[in-house]
C-alpha cells in the first residue's frame, strides 16, 4: 500500500537509525543499527558526532547531560563502557563494566559506574570519575552484583551507593554509603538495608529502609530518625518534606520527615509505579502475575486518607511509559497487555475520580508532553530486530477531550521527547531511501 511520508525536520538520514534517548541539554542519541555505531545530534540541528562503536549487543542509558554506552555486551551483561557529553566529548573509560546502570551529577561533570566486573557479571567495583573519564576513584571494591546491584546517584556534594560486600542474604542485605567530594570520604548511612534509597531535592537527607523500618538519615551521616518501625519501601516527595511508603503488611502511609507522624492512606500495596509531579497521587499495584510480571492497578491520594481508586483488578496491567500527565491531573496506564507483543489498551484516568478514558487498543508506549498532553505509539506491529516494531505516533490533550491526533504513520516504535516536552523525536525506516532517518516534530 501507499506509505505516508514522515513529518517534521530531518536531523540525520539513514535507513537503519534508531532513537535511543535525549540529553537534558538537547542532543538526540541514536544508533545506526546496520553500522553498529552510536551518534549524538543537536535537536536544534547540526552535525552528528560519533560516540562509540556498539558491536552486536549493546546498552545505552542517558542520564541528564551524560550518555552511558556499553559495547560488545556479553550474555552476562558485561561490556566496554564509553561516556559522552556535549561538554566533554566521547571517552572509553572502562573495558569491563556492567550495563545498564550509571549515574551523573546534576551538572553533568561527574559520573558513577561499576567497573572491573568479572566475566560472569557477579562482582565489580564502584567508581566515580569526571565525565571525561579522568580522575577515576574507586569507592567500593569487590561488590556482589547478583540481586544487589549498586543503586548509584548524587545528592549535593555526595555520591551515594547501595552495595553488598558479601553475597546477599534472605533479608535486607545492602549497606547504603555516601561519599563526600572532593576526597570521597565514605560514611555508612544504613546497614542490613533494602537495596534502594531516595534523597531530598536539596541533597541533605536520604530515606532508607531496613529491618527496623523506614528512616531518614543526614546524607553526611548523623542521627537516624525512624519514621515508621513497620515501614518497608518508600520514596521522598514534595522536595523531601514527606515520605510515602508501604508497610511490611502492605499498608500505604505517609509521614513528614522532620517530625515523624505516620498517617494511613490506604491498603494493599505490592509496589509503586510512580508519583504524580505534584506528589499528590501515587499509582501502584497490589498483586503481580508471576509469569508475565503484569499487575493490577490502583490510584491513591497521598494527601487525603482513604482516597483509593481501583483502575484494574485484573493482573494484566502495567505502566509502559510515564505514569502521570505533566499537570498531575491524569494517571496513565496500560491494561490487557498482549503476551506476544507487549502492546496494550492505553488509558488516562482523572486523579479526582471519574471514568477512565481509553485512548488506544494496541499501544506500545506513552510519554507525557506539557500540561495534559500525551504522546503514544498506537497500532503497534512487532518487526523484531533492534527497533522492536513500528507504530503510529498519536497525540491527545486530555483536558480537551479523548480524540487523538495522528502525528506520523508507521514510525519506529522507540520515540523520545525534547527536554521541554514540546517536540517528538522519532526514527522512520518503513521505506528505505532519502526520507528514512531521525526526525523532530512539534507536539500538536
Amino acid at each position: 500500500g501507499t506509505v505516508t511520508p514522515p513529518v517534521g525536520t530531518l536531523l540525520a538520514s539513514g535507513n537503519s537509525l534508531s532513537a535511543r534517548g535525549v540529553t537534558s541539554d538537547g542532543y538526540e542519541i541514536f544508533s545506526d543499527d546496520f553500522a553498529s555505531q552510536l551518534y549524538a545530534v543537536p535537536v536544534a540541528g547540526g552535525a552528528s558526532q560519533n560516540i562509540a562503536s556498539l558491536g552486536s549487543k549493546f546498552w545505552v542509558t542517558v542520564v541528564g547531560q551524560v550518555v552511558f554506552a556499553w559495547s560488545n555486551v556479553t550474555d552476562a551483561n558485561v561490556g566496554a563502557l564509553t561516556i559522552w557529553s556535549s561538554a566533554g566529548g566521547s571517552h572509553a573509560i572502562e573495558p569491563a563494566s556492567f550495563g545498564i546502570l550509571g549515574s551523573s551529577s546534576p551538572d553533568g561533570s561527574q559520573v558513577l559506574y561499576v567497573g572491573n566486573v568479572d566475566p560472569q557479571g557477579q562482582t565489580g567495583d564502584v567508581f566515580v570519575a569526571k565525565a571525561d573519564g579522568s580522575g577515576p576513584t574507586r569507592l567500593l571494591q569487590g561488590q556482589q552484583l547478583t540481586g544487589c546491584f549498586p543503586q548509584l546517584g548524587f545528592a549535593g556534594p555526595y555520591a551515594i551507593a547501595t552495595h553488598c560486600d558479601v553475597a546477599r542474604g534472605d533479608g535486607p542485605s545492602a549497606t547504603i554509603s555516601s561519599f563526600q567530594s572532593p576526597g570521597w570520604t565514605r560514611t555508612d548511612l544504613a546497614t542490613s538495608a533494602e537495596n534502594m534509597w531516595s534523597a531530598d531535592t536539596a541533597g541533605t537527607i536520604v530515606l532508607v529502609s531496613s529491618g527496623s523500618g523506614v528512616a531518614v538519615v543526614p546524607v553526611g551521616g548523623g542521627p537516624t530518625v525512624t519514621l515508621d518501625s513497620s515501614g518497608y519501601m518508600g520514596q521522598l516527595i514534595q522536595g523531601g518534606q514527606l515520605a510515602v511508603y508501604s508497610t511490611t503488611t502492605g499498608v500505604l502511609r505517609r509521614s513528614p520527615t522532620a517530625a515523624p507522624s505516620p498517617m494511613t492512606l490506604g491498603s494493599g500495596v505490592g509496589g509503586f509505579y510512580g508519583f504524580s509531579p505534584s506528589g499528590n497521587n501515587v499509582l501502584y499495584y497490589q498483586n503481580q502475575d508471576a509469569t508475565t510480571g503484569w499487575t493490577d492497578l490502583f490510584l491513591a491520594s497521598t494527601v487525603a486518607p482513604g482516597m483509593q481508586q481501583t483502575l484494574s483488578s485484573a493482573q494484566t496491567g502495567a505502566v509502559n511509559g510515564d505514569a502521570f500527565t505533566a499537570d498531575s491531573a491524569y494517571a496513565l496506564y496500560a491494561t490487557g497487555n498482549n503476551v506476544c507483543t507487549g502492546a496494550a489498551t492505553f488509558n488516562g484516568s482523572p486523579v479526582n475520580g471519574g471514568a477512565a478514558i481509553p485512548l488506544g487498543s494496541n499501544v506500545w508506549s506513552d510519554l507525557s508532553a506539557t500540561a495534559a498532553k500525551v504522546i503514544f505509539t498506537d497500532n503497534y506491529v512487532a518487526t523484531g530486530g533492534l527497533r522492536y516494531g513500528r507504530a503510529d505516533i498519536e497525540s491527545v490533550n486530555l483536558a480537551a477531550g479523548a480524540t487523538p491526533t495522528l502525528v506520523v504513520s508507521q514510525a519506529d516504535a522507540n520515540i523520545d521527547m525534547t527536554p521541554a516536552r514540546d517536540q517528538i523525536i522519532y526514527s522512520w525506516s518503513v521505506q528505505p531511501g532519502p526520507l528514512a532517518g531521525i526526525y523532530v516534530t512539534p507536539v500538536p
